[in-house]
């Protein structure tokens, strides 16, 4: 997972960049403050033939608090995110792409502007019949997410970037 992780890192890393950027910040506004940052690697895995009860919550309605989140694609779909309009929707990351949600200290960084996205993952009848199918080909029914947290190292002070 090294390699992985350190890929998943440099991709956050660029995010970072090009929203400074794009906000007519130095390139560093951001990914300076994420140098020897605190980042985690943390895969998440469900046994969708334990659990296995349709609407079952597998990790609840939540914001992350760390600047940046990153997610490889799951084999398996539950992943639902909720649009500033308050309404929700299922997410679908394409097969070679990769999600960047922001987190609470990209929300404070930014002063509201850029909001940590809400988001839940749940067992759905299309999971859990995808995993019988799995099961029956005798391959794994586990949901595997391949997440990355991205944080603003320890030692940085966070307060509102300009123009914010």
């Amino acid at each position: 997972m090294n390699g992985w992780g350190h890929k998943m890192l440099q991709a956050v890393t660029t995010c970072a960049e090009m929203a400074a950027i794009g906000w007519g910040l130095r390139r560093d506004a951001i990914s300076g403050l994420m140098v020897q940052g605190p980042h985690l690697l943390a895969p998440t895995a469900s046994d969708l033939t334990k659990h296995n009860k349709v609407g079952k919550p597998l990790a609840g309605w939540h914001n992350d608090l760390n600047l940046l989140t990153i997610h490889g694609s799951s084999r398996y779909p539950g992943l639902y995110a909720w649009l500033r309009d308050g309404s929700r929707v299922a997410v679908k990351i394409p097969k070679g792409a990769l999600l960047v949600q922001a987190g609470q200290q990209i929300e404070y960084l930014t002063a509201g502007a850029v909001k940590a996205g809400m988001h839940e993952v749940i067992v759905t009848k299309e999971a859990v019949d995808r995993a019988v199918s799995a099961v029956a080909a005798g391959r794994p029914g586990w949901r595997i997410s391949s997440t990355l947290f991205a944080h603003v190292a320890s030692n940085q002070i966070l307060a509102p970037l300009p123009p914010f």
